[in-house]
């Protein structure tokens, strides 16, 4: 039997002071340590149910994420965060999803949150130079990913695909076009399956007008990748600029059926932010379709 009754006289079946004689202590230490032994029962029966409470809430914002409903995942991380004040990493999906809904300068807030909280994670720097990209501070933006990228080769021993891509981003928001290509072109050799990597390149080739080569590309990739409204958008102003309207109504279609956002302009422009050349014929397709 090892069941503990406290108050009594008993601890199991043996009496108390024998247990206390035994032991060289005395019956107030063995009750000490009975009430700590069960203090550190419950701390750790707590931490669980906290553990599994923030998983629960973790899932279901993740979910939302993926369903596009930032602004109730973002609800759910600041759940989160309340539970405990020091997670990085809720900081950081928080301001992803603030990222999401424009809300630069509240993103610009978490991910700062999260650096000062653990200022060797590459993620936060990352989120931080997309809040930046929303502001139109390039430069800026290009830091902060240089900064993920380092952490990353510190801990990996390889460059980051997704900082090099983003690097690439923030180069596309200046017009540097050849600069943006390579990155682009880097970060899909480092990592063959990042999609959108190669998806950028293909944007780049178009505005620099490799158009052979961009639609080669695009068309790879919604074949491979049927549910790619990114590249049915972009093929879409492709075909309608060389007059197959046919082609651009049927890809139009399929994008914004797949991602209500492409039917949004000022997003396509400022936060997907296309090539001047894609958000124009884009625009033009829109404006007659009406």
């Amino acid at each position: 039997m090892n069941v503990w009754w406290i108050g009594s006289l008993l601890v199991g079946s043996v009496p108390i002071h024998a247990l206390a004689e035994e032991t060289g202590g005395s019956t107030g230490e063995v009750r000490s340590k009975a009430e700590q032994r069960r203090a550190e029962k419950a701390l750790k029966e707590n931490a669980v149910l906290e553990f599994k409470k923030v998983t629960k809430l973790q899932d279901e914002a993740f979910e939302l994420t993926n369903q596009l409903r930032f602004a109730e995942a973002e609800k759910l991380w600041t759940e989160i965060i309340a539970l405990n004040t020091s997670n990085a990493a809720a900081y950081s999906n928080r301001g992803n999803c603030r990222t999401s809904q424009r809300r630069f300068d509240e993103a610009i807030a978490d991910f700062r949150a999260a650096i000062a909280l653990s200022p060797d994670e590459p993620d936060p720097f990352l989120g931080l130079g997309v809040a930046l990209e929303g502001k139109r501070d390039f430069p800026a933006a290009i830091r902060a990913y240089e900064q993920s990228n380092a952490l990353s080769r510190r801990r990996f021993g390889t460059d980051d695909p997704a900082a090099i891509n983003n690097i690439g981003n923030a180069h596309a928001g200046r017009g540097e076009w050849d600069l943006a290509l390579a990155n682009y072109k880097r970060a899909a050799m480092l990592d063959k399956n990042f999609v959108f990597a190669l998806a950028n390149e293909a944007l780049a080739y178009a505005q620099l007008g490799e158009d052979q080569i961009a639609v080669r590309t695009m068309k790879f990739l919604v074949r491979k990748y049927p549910y790619f409204p990114d590249m049915h958008a972009a093929l879409a102003a492709l075909y309608w600029e060389t007059g197959d309207y046919s082609s651009a109504e049927d890809e139009f279609l399929l994008a914004t059926g797949q991602d209500y956002r492409y039917r949004d302009l000022e997003w396509i422009a400022s936060i997907r932010r296309f090539p001047p050349r894609i958000v124009r014929d884009l625009e033009n397709l829109r404006n007659l379709r009406k």
